[in-house]
């Protein structure tokens, strides 16, 4: 299901295409970075999470995007790919829970 901010013209065409995509880790990948674009920065998802420069993790999701699995993440890499996601997740949830738990 989309989760984003963008006005989706058919909605539930692009929900349908969306869950076909999501069951392959190529295509999910691309999937999540199309969807957090702008909000996920893959400059610093590469340096903090792979210790990688930008162009490196720029290369796999492109080739996500052109579905070259020789060029893309490989399985270690998507599942540090996912971790990633995970923590970046578990700590927009603690500042969401500061910002609401703070006095006025």
């Amino acid at each position: 299901m989309y989760r984003g901010r963008r006005n989706i013209m058919r909605l539930e065409e692009y929900n349908a295409k969306r869950a076909e995509h999501i069951k392959y880790k190529i295509d999910a990948t691309f999937v999540a970075f199309t969807e957090l674009e702008d909000i996920i920065s893959k400059s610093q998802l590469s340096f903090q999470y792979f210790d990688e420069s930008e162009k490196w993790v720029s290369e796999r999701v492109d080739a996500c995007m052109l579905l070259k699995k020789d060029l893309a993440f490989n399985e270690k890499e998507f599942h540090q790919l996912a971790e990633a996601f995970r923590d970046i997740a578990q700590r927009l949830q603690a500042h969401a829970d500061e910002i609401d738990a703070a006095e006025f």
